[in-house]
């Protein structure tokens, strides 16, 4: 990639970056695990003495938010694994850094990354949907990286 004289840029999460999101993490997950099991607890009580409708209704709210806190809690906790993931890119693709260990991967191997705006979370993935990195709207960079990602693959 740096070896074609292509000007790379960075996108990484500051450290204030990846304190605001454990701190996030500590306050919402804890929530997407105890409200669905909240909600069945509170509703179970009422559940004796409702008819077939309210039954119905319950059923469907609690799976619905079981189903939407299951995936936020996915979705963090695989953003928290990747925080420390530093990415950069240039006309070629990107490469993700690792500690010590570096991926490269072109823009054709990222056609299937995925925007999760009601997470502000940007996942990367490669063909076989493998996630790679998640990269949060408050990254340096990011909006930058959002506009090639849009330039070269149309996500």
């Amino acid at each position: 990639m740096g070896k074609n004289n292509a000007k790379e840029s960075m996108v990484e999460h500051s450290k204030a970056t990846r304190v605001l999101a454990y701190i996030c993490a500590v306050i919402l997950l804890p929530v997407y695990v105890s409200g669905p099991i909240a909600l069945i607890l509170i509703s179970g009580k009422r559940l004796s003495n409702a008819d077939a409708s309210t039954v119905f209704i319950l059923a469907a709210l609690v799976i619905g938010i079981t189903y939407l806190c299951g995936k936020y809690f996915f979705l963090m906790v695989r953003f928290l694994r990747s925080l420390k993931t530093k990415m950069t890119y240039d006309d070629q693709g990107i490469a993700l850094y690792k500690g010590s260990e570096t991926k490269r991967y072109s823009w054709n191997d990222l056609k299937a990354s995925r925007e999760y705006a009601s997470c502000q979370i940007f996942c990367l993935m490669d063909s076989s949907k493998t996630h790679l990195f998640s990269i949060w709207e408050y990254a340096s960079g990011y909006r930058e990286f959002r506009q090639k990602m849009y330039e070269e693959v149309g996500i």
